[in-house]
């Protein structure tokens, strides 16, 4: 998959997932929020930041993707 074709992709999930009518996954919101982030669409990874913010992880998935916090502060490169 080209890299246009994956970030409008990448944007159509997150703004399902933001709007609720797609399920949200703790791990899924993460992974987009970086990808978003990583491609300069910083509202929209902040927007799946807030949403990450509602869910209750599982420790599994804790452990995969850290915390909210953690995540932030990696895809700023803190």
């Amino acid at each position: 998959m080209s890299i246009e074709l994956q970030l409008v992709v990448s944007r159509g999930t997150a703004r399902g997932l933001i709007n609720g009518s797609s399920a949200a996954d703790y791990g899924e919101v993460i992974s987009l929020c970086k990808v978003l982030y990583l491609e300069g669409d910083y509202q929209l990874a902040s927007d799946l930041l807030q949403l990450a913010k509602t869910l209750q992880p599982t420790p599994l998935e804790l452990a995969q993707f850290g915390s909210i916090d953690e995540s932030s502060q990696r895809m700023k490169g803190v």
